[in-house]
């Protein structure tokens, strides 16, 4: 067991750490707080402090199970009280430990070790937990069940692996700037092709089965346009109606595609790596949608139309990166933040607006301050 005193863990934070108290114990978020929901600077400003009271107040949110959970893995010991009196005794161990270069461990009770947070361990808050968090997850979510939407729905903090193949791997796994990169040129071309198509040959619009509005070059920038803001439209539906959507147990493959697309996003919300679309599904979606744009339109008027939607995706995915590791600045985006916060570890079932709330005010779905 190590106990701390007040003067030892003022020693560790000239050191550099992040060390917080909580109910009589001592935790060393150094590690997490890149990852924090709330931001850096919002851990930075509680070091040395007792936050007790902070995490069950409703300002700036009250904190759910999840977080109790999470905090829980960064535990290095208890608070030894100046009358030598000890508050806490849960059996932590803390140990110290070198693997490429140096590792701090926490030992629980449960036997799990965990290093540095950076590779997700079990769901301790699950009960029964039939994963076995030492293989990829991909092809055990059916064990579940019944039980999936609930747990995918705890979040945990660190990496996913999901497969087992390095090159699969990869291959479902994206850094941020991979976003802009691969979809700008296809932006480019669309606009490209669908200007070329309409010089040669200006379609026609049809607003009843007789009649038409001709749609010419000139149209282009406001089709563009109509693409950008329905792809607000498409987010939420998406979001809501697609992604949020409780996939039937007795279907193993809808489970294993829904946590491919959305699911092992909301079980662990703060792995960069799995928090903007990799471009193979994300074209799938593209090409959903443009299918559904050529159902109304023809497919030039269509392709610039979904030039616009797909530039819109670029700045969602973007503020969706920003929201969760960004350090938002200005009222809007900070506000945008806590709500979308709000949606990951408070009400799943509300908020589904991620680069603007718009669409959760007509369809009944804002979560409330």
């Amino acid at each position: 067991m190590i106990y701390y005193t007040e003067k030892e863990i003022k020693g560790e934070i000239e050191k550099g750490k992040i060390i917080i108290l909580s109910e009589g114990k001592v935790y060393d978020v150094t590690d997490f707080s890149e990852r924090h929901p709330g931001g850096r600077d919002y851990l930075v400003k509680q070091v040395g402090k007792d936050v007790t009271q902070q995490m069950q107040s409703e300002t700036p949110h009250q904190h759910s199970l999840a977080a109790y959970t999470i905090l829980q893995k960064y535990c290095i010991g208890n608070l030894m009280q100046k009358n030598g009196q000890l508050r806490y005794r849960n059996g932590t161990v803390k140990s110290n430990g070198a693997t490429n270069g140096s590792a701090n461990g926490v030992a629980h009770s449960n036997g799990t070790v965990h290093s540095n947070g950076h590779t997700a361990h079990q769901d301790c808050s699950f009960p029964d937990d039939p994963i076995n968090w030492d293989e990829p997850l991909l092809f055990q979510v059916p064990k579940l069940g019944d039980r999936y939407f609930e747990w995918v729905h705890r979040p945990v903090d660190g990496h996913l692996r999901l497969m087992k193949s390095e090159v699969c791997e990869f291959f479902s796994q994206c850094p941020w700037y991979m976003v802009p990169i691969v979809w700008i040129p296809v932006v480019l071309l669309m606009l490209f092709t669908s200007y070329t198509n309409l010089r040669e040959e200006p379609c026609s619009f049809a607003v009843t089965f007789s009649e038409g509005i001709p749609i010419t070059t000139y149209h282009l920038p406001l089709l563009y346009t109509i693409g950008f803001l329905l792809w607000t439209l498409d987010e939420y539906v998406i979001h809501r109606w697609l992604f949020h959507l409780c996939p039937p147990s007795k279907y193993p493959v809808i489970m294993i595609l829904h946590f491919l697309f959305h699911g092992q996003h909301h079980k662990a919300p703060m792995d960069k790596m799995r928090l903007v679309f990799p471009p193979l599904p994300a074209s799938l979606l593209a090409l959903l949608v443009y299918s559904v744009y050529c159902l109304f339109m023809p497919y030039t008027m269509a392709l610039g139309v979904f030039a616009g939607s797909i530039s819109g995706y670029i700045v969602y995915d973007m503020i969706h990166y920003y929201l969760h590791h960004g350090t938002p600045y200005g009222s809007y985006f900070r506000s945008l933040k806590r709500y979308h916060v709000k949606h990951h570890y408070q009400d799943q079932q509300k908020g589904f607006g991620i680069s603007s709330k718009m669409w959760d005010y007509p369809f009944g779905t804002l979560i409330k301050d």
